[in-house]
């Protein structure tokens, strides 16, 4: 036997769907107008530095690896990008993907973990390089001097673009560069971080000690990094609390 809806109990359901329905409309042309106003020379670079993460965290170094250096390639190739803060990533993501080799590959000889910890650090202290250059070069700029900056770069797209999608690549590279700015003393970071557990791990307590520190000055919430600082210090590793665990510190606060 079909069961009758009230009229308030049918209201309330015509109201959700509604919203529901509204949100999805929202959602799909938001993430249209984003896919529309992404640099199409770039996209594919930006989507393998995404895996890259993926690929590290399950322990995939050697594919990480190689899909990082298709995405070096593609940066490299485009004078728009030089110098640009995704050089970092691709250099720290390299450095995580080597470092967890040496330090998990039971495989592995000792000296064969030694010179992976040796390409470690050049990958790390290029990436931390990179972002010291970039940040000199944008930090104190504002959204137009940054988009004033960024047009000589999307020159080469006019040809194939409107005018209207090439000012809305534009915007949306200014509005990733204004992101940036505030990540990237997070990245640094994780570099430091990186840094320190390689000096860890090189018998060097000192210098490993210096790494944590300033991991923790650019980023105090880096878990990771305050964790080993304690077990460096004869403590015991740093465990977040149940509310820390259920809510995370938002990984864009640097204070």
């Amino acid at each position: 036997m079909p069961v009758k809806l009230g009229k308030d109990t049918a209201r309330v359901l015509l109201i959700c769907g509604l919203v529901s329905f509204l949100a999805f409309l929202v959602a799909f042309f938001y993430y249209r107008h984003k896919n529309r106003s992404a640099d199409p020379r770039v996209r594919e670079a930006v989507r393998w530095l995404d895996r890259s993460d993926e690929l590290i965290s399950s322990g995939k170094t050697m594919e990480a690896m190689r899909i990082l250096d298709s995405a070096s390639h593609i940066f490299n190739a485009l004078p728009a990008y030089d110098g640009s803060y995704e050089h970092g990533i691709i250099h720290n993501n390299r450095c995580s993907a080597l470092l967890m080799t040496a330090l998990y590959d039971s495989s592995l000889l000792a000296v064969e973990k030694e010179r992976l910890l040796r390409l470690a650090r050049a990958y790390a202290d290029t990436s931390l390089h990179i972002y010291d250059r970039w940040m000199e070069t944008w930090e104190g700029l504002g959204k137009a001097e940054i988009l004033q900056r960024l047009s000589p770069g999307f020159e080469d797209l006019k040809g194939d673009y409107s005018s209207r999608r090439l000012d809305a690549m534009l915007q949306n590279r200014t509005d990733q560069i204004e992101m940036a700015k505030m990540e990237t003393p997070r990245r640094m970071s994780v570099a430091y971080t990186n840094l320190g557990t390689i000096c860890r791990h090189s018998e060097e307590p000192d210098s490993a000690l210096y790494f944590f520190q300033k991991a923790l000055e650019l980023w105090k919430h880096n878990r990771t990094a305050a964790s080993n600082l304690e077990v460096l210090k004869g403590g015991k590793p740093v465990k977040p609390g149940v509310i820390e665990s259920l809510f995370p510190p938002d990984k864009y606060k640097t204070e």
